[in-house]
């Protein structure tokens, strides 16, 4: 590249930008960069100081330890324009993708958490092959193409600590040397733990200095041979003349690659010398590793292993994160994720739901059945999920084809309870705890309160978690005394009943409990939906579209709030992230932290030429971002309040009193249904969505109308 690129790692990887992990700041420290730089160092200097081995690796590390849910090309949106030939990755990566994603779209496709299912050889591993890929997406600033077959970064860093754990005391001053070079060219020094090897006595900046001239010296050294090799014999060549150079530009390429690109992974270790000296001690000092449990040490674990064993990968992803959980995924972000269609996730989950429940009600399966018949009269009518973990030695082991604890499935198999925060309940909340206070209203002692709630159905050992957990109970001094001032429930109506909640109102269609914790007693509060979010609006093809005021710190690249029910609309979920390609393949990253938001839509107003005061609508589809932009000037100024409000959904065109109230009713409904009710109605609408805006230009609408248009509107 002949100019420094602004490019900054955060723009290469969105996720750093709202990151604040420490554990980020660790994997990211580099001695030679300032702290922070991914946010502000260009990326062709980091690689100048660092070496593109030392970033791509520490790139695959952020991917598989802390957003490993995300896939590759997500994570580092910038791949899906790359498309690389495993012919130019070298081995033992090569070999890996092939027998397992088969060619580099599924692989950059896939998350790292995908990969760890899939049946690497033993010289490879996740984080190799996600380095791989990594090294890939910095090459376009690495100042040309490399020579050679793609390294794994991983491999170069534990090839390089390899040999300094192996060097001898007695090595000569340029094999430490060339040592030095490699440990700097590469950032094995600072990938992790410090090796022994010997410090050159340069300072940092020095030695970064040093690396770059000395690479880039190799540069220019490779590309005059290849001018030169068909009338320059390399005997002429004059040792004398020539500079001094590390030894691994002398030998012309990587000492780390072998024949046809490849690179064995290095067993760790002291040098062979020392190994049988050291065998003693280090068996007596290393840790013995712990043996898988045998068969039949967990009865109720092999019982359940199985009924999933057979299961194939998606039946498998479908219980463990639609079934056998407290916060079950969406069924539209799975599809969005897996790029399937929702109707075929639907088919696997009851497909699913049926042979677990055929499973539970057949021979094979009495075991599990009467062990939750067992389970129920051990627990009673309420207990914590602790409880219920610690009631069975196998509740806390994980079943080996899912990956979760047992306690989770035996949770969902109790198809009569109900999750009310950290209680798994038989009846409804209220009206135990309503119950428990009547019980204890003439503040009986703690014993006596054990032997009353008993007969209930509340057991010893979550006696007093259930006693703190009901409104005006308290423990004092060996007494129970209860509060009758205190409510239940806020939103219980005075001298009432809470309605009760059926365990079955939350079902799937084969009657397995959807398990959601919730906050308590009080009634969750409807979700938002698009229908019912501001600035969101229905074009006539079905397509909602989200209007954005522009403003000058949106200009400036200020993040852009959007409503969470647009953004729920899109398959996001709080916590999560959406990469989305708009017009010009600009990046442009919707994140949900507090709220949902764009990062920043800069490059898409400067593309469009937008100015404060213009209104900008946006809609998504799949990973694509379209955007229309209605200009302030575009707006006549003498269309009147009813087409300002008419402007404000998107629509400019002329439009009739009667016709302008159909198409705004049509714009915020999730049906075609028209307009049929009165105008006055339709303003408290737009108030209850939050379009203050649009109801406020329909009153003037209406005031400024001749009598006559307002009898017919009425």
């Amino acid at each position: 590249m002949n100019a420094v690129s602004p490019i900054s790692l955060t723009d290469l990887v969105p996720a750093l930008r709202w990151s604040k992990s420490p554990g980020t700041t660790a994997i990211l420290r580099h001695p030679r960069l300032v702290d922070g730089w991914w946010r502000s160092l260009p990326l062709p200097r980091v690689l100048d100081i660092a070496g593109p081995a030392w970033l791509a690796h520490c790139m695959a590390r952020l991917s598989v330890e802390q957003w490993d849910h995300l896939e590759v090309c997500e994570f580092v949106p910038t791949l899906r324009g790359i498309t690389v030939d495993l012919s130019e990755v070298a081995e033992p990566v090569r070999g890996a993708v092939q027998a397992t994603a088969g060619d580099w779209d599924r692989l950059v496709r896939a998350s790292p958490q995908t990969m760890r299912s899939w049946d690497f050889p033993s010289n490879c591993d996740v984080l190799e092959v996600v380095g791989t890929i990594m090294w890939q997406s910095i090459l376009p600033f690495t100042g040309g193409p490399l020579s050679g077959p793609a390294p794994s970064p991983a491999l170069m860093i534990e090839a390089v600590r390899t040999i300094a754990n192996w060097m001898p005391a007695s090595a000569p001053e340029h094999v430490r040397n060339a040592l030095a070079y490699l440990t700097d060219a590469t950032g094995a020094d600072s990938s992790g733990p410090t090796t022994d090897t010997a410090k050159n006595t340069q300072t940092p900046a020095t030695r970064a200095i040093r690396t770059l001239r000395a690479l880039r010296a190799q540069r220019d050294r490779d590309l005059a041979a290849k001018e030169n090799s068909s009338t320059t014999p390399s005997s002429s060549r004059s040792p004398a003349s020539e500079e001094p150079v590390p030894l691994l530009a002398r030998r012309g390429g990587s000492p780390l690659l072998g024949p046809g690109g490849t690179l064995r992974r290095p067993a760790f270790g002291p040098p062979k010398a020392l190994r049988v000296q050291s065998t003693a001690s280090a068996s007596e000092e290393a840790p013995a590793k712990q043996a898988a449990p045998a068969l039949g040490t967990h009865p109720l674990i092999d019982l359940f292993e199985q009924l999933c064993r057979d299961w194939n990968d998606l039946e498998r992803l479908i219980a463990t994160e639609r079934l056998f959980t407290a916060e079950p995924t969406s069924i539209r972000l799975l599809a969005d994720q897996l790029q399937m269609d929702i109707g075929e996730l639907r088919s696997a989950q009851r497909t699913v739901e049926e042979r677990l429940l055929q499973w539970l009600n057949s021979p094979v399966g009495a075991p599990m059945a009467r062990h939750l018949r067992d389970l129920a009269d051990t627990i009673g009518v309420a207990t914590t999920i602790d409880y219920l973990v610690s009631a069975h030695p196998d509740h806390s082991v994980d079943v080996p084809s899912l990956g979760i604890p047992l306690w989770r499935v035996v949770m969902t198999l109790f198809t009569d309870r109900r999750l009310d925060d950290n209680w798994l309940l038989a009846t409804d909340t209220g009206h135990l705890r309503r119950q428990t206070r009547q019980l204890l209203s003439d503040q009986p002692s703690l014993s006596e309160a054990e032997s009353r709630l008993g007969k209930i159905g509340i057991r010893p050992p979550v006696l007093r978690a259930w006693l703190q957990s009901t409104p005006g109970v308290s423990i004092q001094d060996g007494q129970v005394l209860v509060d009758e001032s205190v409510p239940l429930n806020a939103a219980e109506p005075a001298g009432g009943h809470a309605a009760y909640s059926s365990p079955q109102a939350m079902t799937t269609t084969n009657g397995l409990p959807i398990r959601r914790r919730s906050g308590g007693a009080k009634s969750a509060p409807p979700k938002p939906t698009v229908a019912t979010s501001t600035r969101c609006f229905r074009a006539p093809d079905g397509r909602w579209w989200h209007r954005v005021d522009v403003t000058i710190d949106q200009l400036n690249g200020a993040p852009v709030a959007v409503p969470p029910g647009y953004a729920a609309h899109l398959g996001l979920q709080p916590g999560r992230l959406l990469c989305l390609t708009g017009p010009g393949a600009d990046l442009l990253v919707l994140v949900w932290r507090d709220q949902a938001a764009f990062d920043s839509l800069r490059p898409l107003l400067r593309r469009l030429g937008a100015q404060p005061g213009d209104r900008l609508f946006i809609t998504v589809n799949g990973d694509r971002l379209d955007a229309r932009l209605l200009q302030a000037s575009a707006v006549p100024s003498d269309s009147g309040p009813l087409g300002l409000a008419l402007s404000l959904t998107g629509y400019t065109a002329p439009a009739t009193p009667e016709e302008a109230l159909d198409i705004i009713f049509r714009r915020i409904n999730e049906t075609d249904e028209g307009f049929t009710s009165t105008p006055a109605e339709l303003i408290n609408l737009l108030s209850s969505r939050g379009d203050e805006d649009i109801a406020e230009q329909l009153r003037l609408s209406l005031h400024s109308a001749p009598l006559q248009t307002q009898q017919r509107l009425a």
